[in-house]
């Protein structure tokens, strides 16, 4: 009887001590998911205009390490915080990165194809106003050209506007449809291609 009695005090104080060392992990576990949180919101603003999916796998990863908490998965979630944190830091520093390649690559572009689509325009006027025009060309060539300016133009415009909004992804993506039809249409106007608009 009295080893029963033993063994159920044994049994209790041992459930005690687990629920106990449980317990002092909580506020533990919730600091670092704190930190982790507030590492992902700190990153995400700048990250979700260049790296979109890398900050939803991180959110969702974010929502899982809650999960863990209401749980009361402390041991987990005090794996899982720091590596989030981590992530979160390593996001922000690629998000940097990326934004100034594409403000380099739009400083470039900016720099160079204002004088691309005027040297364009120059010439599809020259020919406009022309009685006759030179060999090798026609008057359906000439059209093409005036229309691929007008959509070079209408693009560019569009390109410009979304850099001066800060959204620089899309600034360069309309940039680079801007090159490569800048290029078709330099061709068709037997006018050299600048190398820049070939890469």
């Amino acid at each position: 009887m009295h080893r029963h009695i033993y063994s159920f005090i044994i049994t209790i104080v041992a459930a005690a001590l687990i629920a106990a060392c449980g317990s002092s992990d909580k506020g533990p576990a919730e600091t670092a998911l704190k930190a982790a949180e507030e590492a992902i919101n700190s990153a995400k603003g700048e990250a979700s205009k260049y790296m979109p999916d890398q900050v939803k796998a991180l959110e969702s990863s974010l929502a899982a390490t809650r999960e863990k908490l209401s749980k009361g998965d402390f041991k987990a979630v005090l794996s899982d915080a720091p590596a989030l944190t981590s992530k979160a830091q390593e996001l922000a520093s690629a998000a940097a990165k990326k934004k100034a390649e594409l403000a380099k690559s739009w400083e470039d572009m900016s720099a160079g194809m204002p004088k691309v689509v005027e040297a364009i325009k120059s010439r599809v006027d020259i020919l406009s106003q022309s009685k006759k025009l030179p060999a090798g060309m026609s008057a359906e060539t000439l059209a093409q050209a005036k229309a691929g300016l007008s959509e070079i133009t209408q693009q560019w415009t569009a390109a410009t506007e979304a850099s001066k909004g800060g959204n620089l992804m899309d600034a360069v993506a309309k940039a680079s449809s801007v090159k490569v039809k800048a290029a078709e249409v330099l061709t068709l106007l037997k006018m050299p291609v600048p190398e820049a608009l070939k890469s």
